[in-house]
């Protein structure tokens, strides 16, 4: 599952409420080149390496997707998201708009959700409400701006106003999507394998 959102639009609050509410889903962790903000943890909220080390990673194909949001890289390794995998559980990315569509196109299984504020106020107050420079919030609201003219190409949309109801929401996307029969092919198939043995056995 990708989420993703303007700056400010609430896909790590609502990643992590959704990691809270439903032991199913793991956060696929991603890689940046952006410093530290407060209270957040290497390894936990982002892998935080140098601009050398990322082109790295990217050189040596290690990155599933990869992009530069306001001068910063940032990308999600291969192996973040194979050992959510192994686990058996649903790897949860939060990322931005254009590597969304990166992994819709190598994984076009992939469930992708664009979450929105309600409205620009909100979406200014939260920007402001963290820290932003008055100029960089400008520059940010004229990123969301471009962002939520591809907003359409998501499977999903979450207006993200009351926090425990839009991560109420997005679990309910995932458990809509797990019940897809493409999904469960091979449970149909089991079942019929079942099925046509019993009728041979009657």
């Amino acid at each position: 599952m990708v989420i993703s959102s303007p700056s400010g639009g609430g896909k790590t609050v609502v990643r992590s409420g959704l990691l809270k509410l439903d032991k199913r889903f793991a956060f696929s962790v991603t890689c940046t080149t952006r410093e530290k903000r407060p209270g957040e943890i290497d390894g936990r909220d982002y892998y935080f390496v140098t601009v050398a080390q990322f082109k790295k990673l990217r050189r040596d194909g290690k990155l599933l997707e990869w992009a530069v949001v306001h001068g910063n890289y940032y990308g999600t390794p291969v192996k973040s998201v194979a050992a959510v995998l192994e686990q058996g559980r649903i790897p949860v990315m939060t990322i931005d708009v254009k590597g969304a569509h990166s992994v819709k196109k190598i994984f076009p299984a992939a469930v992708t959700v664009f979450l929105l504020p309600p409205d620009l106020k909100t979406l200014v107050q939260r920007l402001r409400g963290r820290g932003e420079k008055p100029e960089n919030v400008a520059v940010r609201l004229e990123t969301a701006r471009s962002e939520i003219k591809v907003a359409s190409r998501f499977d999903y949309l979450v207006i993200n106003d009351k926090l425990p109801e839009a991560i109420r929401e997005v679990a309910a996307i995932a458990d809509l999507e797990t019940r897809k029969i493409g999904r469960n092919l091979d449970k149909v198939k089991a079942f019929g394998r079942q099925l046509g043995k019993r009728s041979r056995g009657a």
